[in-house]
């Protein structure tokens, strides 16, 4: 189908604006499913010239009542991915010259839910999880310098299996993440605490994790087998193993410490920009999102606070 044809050029355009990899996996993998949406439906359609924008309104119907194989709707952050990733390959075909009038122009993206994050740890319980992961082996230092790592400087998921041994600097105790989220590049603080894990790491465990391997990836953070992580496998081998022993209840994920590190650091007063500016954020409202506020401490802060409750009951007449 000629349809497909496209991709590739659209592929090498993402790369050439300077997209994040993972920014151009995600929008070239929905631009296949809404190719792939076309030829289940709307098998006629062989060029792109011959969408209309009643199609696209199909398909965004289509998206809102999708069923994943949970029996599950798409959440509506999920369709306003899909809907962008469509827009920008549209976005393509019209600088290329390839269509004369662009049928997204009918996209209206869904709202987006409001969600209070469950999973957010305690201090104290990240303390302990760190506590628990003791380093005696390599397999225990790698998990260790992992979690020092994430709760140090709450650094995305993706951007710790994707950095590289050079990356470190422990004599100046930082990271450097190179071509983030949104491709932007920047240098965090890590502290003498995940410095000394990183150390042991790199000193006791990864050449272990290599096995006499001749050619080194170079990634920081290597499997048992000598690869590099993904989100995947290190909420599956590295998070899963540290909470296995743990009295936890709540499900927990490597971007639970994210979340984690940005609500602590809010609690002890630290200034919104400058967590904003550790967790790599466009904007304030993003930072907002990850940051939450107990019930108990609001109830306590109002009661204390709040103008209409610093007042004394009046006396009731008997």
């Amino acid at each position: 189908m000629k349809l497909k044809k496209t991709l590739t050029d659209f592929q090498e355009y993402l790369e050439a604006c300077h997209f994040s990899e993972r920014t151009v996996e995600t929008y070239c993998g929905y631009s296949k499913r809404f190719i792939a949406y076309l030829e289940k439906y709307f098998p006629r359609i062989t060029s792109y010239e011959r969408i209309t924008k009643d199609i696209i309104l199909d398909f965004q119907n289509y998206l809102a009542h999708f069923k994943d194989r949970n029996g599950q709707l798409l959440s509506n952050a999920t369709q306003s991915l899909i809907l962008r990733a469509i827009k920008k390959l549209f976005v393509f075909l019209i600088k290329k010259d390839l269509i004369l009038k662009d049928p997204t122009t009918v996209i209206s993206y869904p709202r987006e839910e409001q969600h209070l994050t469950r999973n957010i740890l305690s201090e104290k319980e990240v303390f302990e999880l760190l506590e628990k992961t003791k380093p005696i082996d390599p397999l225990s230092i790698r998990n260790r310098s992992i979690l020092e790592l994430f709760y140090s400087c709450g650094i995305r998921t993706s951007e710790l299996c994707n950095l590289k041994v050079q990356d470190i600097d422990l004599k100046e105790q930082t990271v450097a993440i190179i071509k983030g989220k949104g491709g932007k590049s920047r240098v965090l603080p890590i502290g003498q605490y995940c410095s000394h894990y990183l150390k042991l790491y790199l000193d006791k465990a990864r050449k272990y994790m290599l096995k006499g391997k001749r050619d080194d990836p170079g990634f920081l953070f290597l499997s048992q087998r000598g690869n590099p992580f993904n989100k995947s496998t290190i909420n599956k081998t590295v998070i899963r193993s540290v909470t296995r022993n743990s009295n936890l209840e709540k499900p927990i994920s490597a971007y639970c410490f994210r979340h984690s590190v940005a609500t602590h650091l809010l609690a002890h007063k630290v200034d919104i920009t400058y967590i904003s500016e550790l967790l790599g954020h466009a904007s304030l409202n993003t930072t907002q999102k990850y940051l939450r506020v107990e019930i108990g401490d609001l109830k306590k802060m109002h009661s204390l606070y709040h103008p209409r409750e610093s007042k004394n009951l009046p006396a009731q007449k008997a």
